[in-house]
């Protein structure tokens, strides 16, 4: 099987969508993706999709904002976990935002996922506070960890 990460197209905001909806309890709206589609050299916000076969596994969304990089969303369907997949998602998203000359990368993350908050500790990342009651649950709100990484 063979694998590729490459730029979204402006025809991907549907699948990334599809996506998002069947992995994440809070998932976006398609509108939303449209905006990092939309291609272009001037273009802010932007995305990376991992194929496998042809077929979408996963994608982040990133933006450059003067000298900061912002991990906006990043998502590996329920299929393609535990495969290495969000680190080579998220590996290429920190390499596209030094490549524009951003000298440090944020996010922030649920204060419950685990499994993500590993992820960016394990490339580096550090907690730098918190915000509280920002992610909507059934229960009410939660947590934000707020992580950056010096690039």
């Amino acid at each position: 099987m063979e694998s590729l990460i490459r730029p979204s197209l402006p025809g991907d905001a549907g699948a990334m969508c599809m996506l998002d909806a069947a992995s994440s309890a809070w998932p976006w709206r398609e509108s939303q993706f449209v905006h990092c589609c939309a291609g272009g050299d001037d273009q802010r916000e932007r995305a990376l999709l991992l194929e496998l076969d042809g077929h979408l596994q996963g994608f982040v969304v990133f933006a450059r904002e003067f000298d900061d990089g912002s991990i906006y969303n990043i998502v590996v369907g329920v299929e393609g976990r535990r495969q290495g997949f969000g680190l080579r998602l998220l590996t290429a998203a920190v390499e596209a935002l030094v490549d524009t000359g951003a000298r440090r990368c944020v996010l922030e993350v649920r204060k419950s996922n685990k499994p993500a908050r590993n992820l960016y500790e394990q490339l580096g990342f550090h907690v730098d506070g918190m915000r509280r009651n920002y992610y909507p649950t059934p229960e009410g709100r939660e947590d934000a960890i707020l992580m950056s990484l010096d690039l």
